[in-house]
């Protein structure tokens, strides 16, 4: 073993593909009927503002990568601009996150192999399935780098092909299938029947679906040109999320009505099935099945990277920052699996909604970490204020201005999951998870000074 030693093996085209795959997974694919379905039209209205809101947030976090790259990403820059309480705090409660986001993806891919293979049963696909990813991260990290690299290509180039074959639909190339032009768009209720609320709670679903985009920046803290890199990699924050998910979205409204509850259950299987596609459902269920092994490699590699970065800056014990001969920190993965067997095993035991009430709450997770990154950005321009940059370098975009935009959107999402009672939990989970988060800093730091005064000189 070596310590504190990561390798930079990851190919610019591996940046390029995580970025443009770290956002597509079942938010879009399953997600985006349910909100269609509560909203109606104006869910375009949903994917608009998160979309709005990750690309701000992206774009400040690119600013500060770009000047430091570092595996740690945004929990390195809130050390450094806000504080060792910010660094620690953003960075277990994104490491937390992630365990909640791989241990739920290891079950919808059991669920996956069990329609597929009946007599295997879901818990033994999951193990199986968290054993495979964690097995390639250990690997290397540029298995990792291939392994996403393709997973994600396939999300795109599925993508591509629905929306191909949706303007089809809407410009009515199908015989037998009436051209539905904008009429859905007003015909069934209005362009937001049912209020401003459930738009609201679709921008939760967004960002959750969304949240993934950061996972570019820790890569590329392991690239081989970091810098360049990483500013790559985040200016197709926005190109990504335009055209694949307001894009998509836009098409599904626009070729089925937001009654047709029983379709938008699965909304890109009923369109596919609408030209006459008979093994769209057993497609889609592949494609579902490598969005959910993609995410969870994803996840896998940054909350190994995190709890690494961690480790390093004295956070979490010095075993997480040591590293096998090709670079990656697999005591880090070790606990990831040993965490994530225990979460399974109480879900698969305890037969109950509780686990899947805890990871509607990513959702919350993601904004708080992305407040944190704003805030970061902010601080760190006023530090930076009065020194010569170049004109090459980059810059966020509207700064101060995307600042303040993008942390009272975000606020305001939050605080109305307080005042929505299918929400409510999750708020309250997420606060006192924030809390206690930021209270074990405090304590742990006390601990640490008192053991060291007690120390004879």
């Amino acid at each position: 073993m070596t310590e504190n030693k990561l390798k930079q093996s990851l190919k610019p085209r591996h940046i390029t593909m995580i970025a443009l795959g770290g956002v597509i997974g079942a938010g879009l694919f399953v997600g985006s009927g349910s909100i269609i379905a509560a909203a109606g039209p104006a869910a375009i209205l949903s994917y608009l503002i998160g979309g709005i809101i990750v690309t701000l947030v992206m774009l400040m976090l690119g600013e500060m990568a770009s000047r430091d790259p570092d595996s740690g990403s945004f929990s390195t820059y809130a050390s450094k601009h806000l504080g060792e309480w910010a660094g620690y705090s953003v960075g277990w409660l994104y490491w937390f996150k992630s365990m909640i986001t791989i241990t739920l993806e290891a079950v919808l891919l059991g669920m996956i192999l069990h329609d597929f293979l009946p007599w295997l049963p879901i818990a033994a696909g999951a193990v199986f399935m968290l054993v495979t990813l964690i097995s390639s991260n250990a690997f290397s990290v540029r298995s990792f780098g291939e392994i996403e690299y393709w997973l994600s290509f396939l999300k795109v180039a599925t993508i591509i092909a629905f929306m191909t074959l949706g303007l089809t639909i809407i410009f009515g190339l199908h015989d037998g299938v009436p051209a539905p032009g904008l009429l859905n768009l007003t015909a069934h209720g209005g362009f937001m029947p049912n209020g401003m609320s459930p738009v609201m709670a679709g921008i939760i679903v967004v960002i959750f679906s969304l949240g993934g985009s950061e996972i570019a920046a820790v890569a590329a803290g392991e690239s081989e040109n970091p810098r360049k890199n990483i500013i790559k990699a985040i200016k197709t924050v926005i190109l990504r999320v335009m055209i694949f998910y307001i894009g998509s979205v836009s098409i599904l409204i626009l070729c089925m009505p937001w009654t047709d509850k029983e379709s938008l259950a699965s909304p890109y299987v009923s369109l596919f099935n609408m030209v006459g596609f008979s093994n769209a459902a057993v497609i889609m269920k592949i494609v579902l099945f490598v969005s959910f092994m993609s995410v969870m490699n994803s996840f896998l590699y940054s909350n190994s990277r995190m709890l690494f970065s961690l480790s390093k800056r004295g956070h979490a014990p010095t075993l997480f920052s040591r590293t096998n001969a090709r670079g990656v920190p697999v005591y880090a993965l070790a606990l990831c699996f040993v965490v994530c067997m225990s979460i399974l095993t109480v879900h698969f035991i305890s037969n109950d909604d509780l686990f899947m009430t805890l990871a509607k709450s990513s959702g919350a997770f993601v904004m708080v970490v992305w407040i944190f990154i704003i805030i970061a950005h902010f601080a760190m321009r006023r530090k930076i204020k009065e020194q010569d940059r170049s004109p090459e370098e980059f810059k966020a975009w509207f700064y101060p201005y995307s600042n303040v935009v993008a942390l009272l959107a975000l606020g305001s999402v939050l605080i109305s999951q307080a005042f929505n009672i299918t929400s409510r939990f999750q708020f309250g989970f997420t606060a006192l998870t924030v809390l206690l988060i930021i209270a074990s800093y405090y304590l742990t730091r006390k601990r640490l000074f008192s053991s060291m005064a007690s120390k004879p000189l």
